[in-house]
């Protein structure tokens, strides 16, 4: 990747969100310790759209993911994208509600970390759903 456009991915993110992801974000790292601002921006990624390039949310939304399959150790299919980014879409919803005292989080699903929401068991059941977005 060029400098440019890692600078510009840095400016898209925000320096303090993007230290965030890379420090704050950790194996123990739950919904609940995300910061407002970037369950805010997730919540609002509109994912059936083709071009996340200029999309702030998308990229981070997209870097939340990275780093979580980088944790788990595996590695990112592009033709999962659109199911990840449902997933962590309706994660930073659901989030969102619960911090706002509108829902309550009854399974115990909700208090795994982050990183195995997404790549674990409930990931892999995102991803081999079929959805509008990624029929196959």
């Amino acid at each position: 990747m060029n400098q440019n456009l890692a600078d510009q991915i840095l400016e898209m993110i925000g320096k303090e969100y993007f230290e965030w992801l890379t420090k704050g974000f950790t194996k123990e790292t739950r919904l609940q310790d995300i910061p407002e601002e970037l369950l805010e921006r997730i919540s609002a990624v509109h994912v059936t759209a083709k071009d996340f390039s200029k999309d702030r949310n998308a990229i981070t939304a997209i870097a939340l993911i990275t780093f979580a399959y980088g944790m788990a150790g595996k590695v990112q299919h592009p033709k999962h994208a659109s199911h990840d980014m449902l997933l962590v879409k309706v994660l930073a919803k659901k989030e969102r509600a619960r911090r706002a005292g509108q829902d309550q989080w009854d399974q115990e699903v909700w208090h795994l970390p982050l990183f195995e929401l997404i790549t674990g068991e409930v990931g892999e059941r995102i991803r081999a759903t079929k959805i509008m977005t990624s029929p196959t």
